[in-house]
């Protein structure tokens, strides 16, 4: 109709351009007019800042649509007692050489670890309609990359063979050698299992997304201090909410429950994560 919309005072929602608008325009009577001076004009410029990805945020992005498409996936959520776990790490930082910068997500990668080996179902994948199961227990950590941009998932292989100090140093060396762009040969690739603790910046409890073509991904909330009901009495408390996403296709809802089980039996009573690894 050879209507120039930028002339138009929308009369629509949030100053939006309607038929009725350009009929007016179009037509030149006298609500035209009217529109403009009772109608505030829309900003000429653009209203929002339309950023590049960089090509990990590009990846990130294709891989978790992908994942959400096509994995059917359920959760399991359990809240574990972790009072023990605590003052655990307190004791291998102040007595065991190596241990001073163990950490919680080392811990949980200890219990996982022998979780997996008691239950190799979940360290599996579904690759061409068979089923894939892992002879290696490889741990990955979702931590964001030093400029917070994206998501980096270093590796650490072979948890199950290695102590807790073994664990915490080779973390935080995979961790800092993807962070500054220098990953090793297999720093990045090969995970069976992966973690993701958002605790750290006080998450109580999240679900998070699979990483193909691994099976499951424990996410990892926030050690609270809650009041807790011990041999009948109220004491307080500490504890801590971690959820597993699962592939269906994988394994189901009991091994979920079976293997959620084995971690939180193994966080509570932590004495079982110091045995010597083998």
């Amino acid at each position: 109709m050879g209507v120039d919309l930028r002339a138009i005072s929308g009369t629509g929602p949030d100053g939006r351009i309607v038929k009725e608008d350009v009929l007016a325009a179009a037509g030149g009577d006298a609500r035209r007019e009217r529109h403009r001076t009772e109608t505030p004009a829309a900003p000429a410029g653009p209203e929002v800042e339309v950023i590049e990805p960089t090509r990990m945020q590009a990846t990130i992005a294709k891989r978790m649509a992908e994942a959400k498409a096509t994995v059917p996936n359920f959760n399991v959520t359990v809240e574990a007692r972790v009072d023990e776990a605590v003052k655990l790490r307190q004791q291998l930082k102040e007595s065991v050489p190596g241990a001073e910068k163990v950490t919680m997500t080392d811990i949980l990668m200890r219990a996982c670890a022998l979780a997996l080996r008691r239950f190799p179902e979940v360290n599996s994948s579904w690759v061409d309609g068979r089923f894939q199961r892992k002879r290696s227990i490889n741990i990955g950590l979702a931590v964001p990359p030093s400029q917070g941009l994206g998501l980096l998932v270093p590796v650490v292989h072979d948890v199950d063979r290695k102590d807790l100090a073994q664990i915490s140093i080779e973390s935080r060396q995979v961790i800092e050698r993807a962070r500054s762009g220098r990953p090793g040969e297999h720093d990045l690739s090969g995970a069976t299992f992966s973690i993701s603790n958002l605790g750290m910046y006080g998450v109580d409890e999240f679900v998070a997304i699979i990483n193909p073509p691994e099976s499951a991904i424990l996410a990892v909330g926030a050690i609270k201090d809650v009041p807790v009901v011990e041999d009948g009495r109220i004491v307080p408390g500490k504890v801590m909410r971690m959820t597993l996403s699962v592939d269906h296709r994988v394994f189901y809802g009991q091994t979920a429950a079976q293997f959620m089980a084995e971690v939180k039996r193994l966080i509570e009573n932590p004495v079982t994560l110091v045995v010597p690894a083998g």
